[in-house]
């Protein structure tokens, strides 16, 4: 029964530490709901972030909608966070047939990995306009 009593101090000691870690994703455009231009003629776009804050393990989601539909997830555990973790993913994109006036969206989550819990969200919001290859 003791076991069971420090086990449970425990898990809720280290809840504690990571909600309190104070996590904060940056993304290279801006503020969370930035919104950037992105080229019609778009083929894969390299989503990229930094992550500060991480004391304790915990894993990065990112969410690609294209018009408000899912189109891509990415995982990636990060067990020994650095003090500034650099994420970074490319998203294909090619067979999307984006046309200005469509919509991309970026949302990338940190998630504890001791209870789950979500630590810190961002958005990034790719407003389609005519053009090029990013």
């Amino acid at each position: 029964m003791k076991q069971i009593l420090l086990v449970a101090a425990l898990v809720l000691g280290i809840s504690g530490v990571a909600s309190a870690q104070g996590m904060e994703i940056h993304n290279r455009y801006g503020a969370s709901g930035t919104h950037f231009d992105l080229p019609a003629g778009t083929q894969t776009f390299n989503y990229g972030a930094t992550i500060t804050g991480g004391t304790l393990a915990y894993k990065v989601m990112l969410q690609v909608y294209h018009n408000d539909v899912l189109k891509a997830v990415f995982l990636k555990i990060v067990a020994l966070p650095p003090t500034e973790y650099q994420y970074s993913q490319d998203v294909n994109m090619a067979s999307w047939g984006l046309k200005p006036g469509d919509k991309v969206t970026f949302v990338c989550t940190v998630i504890g990995l001791a209870l789950g819990n979500i630590l810190d969200v961002d958005f990034l919001h790719g407003d389609v306009v005519s053009g090029g290859t990013f």
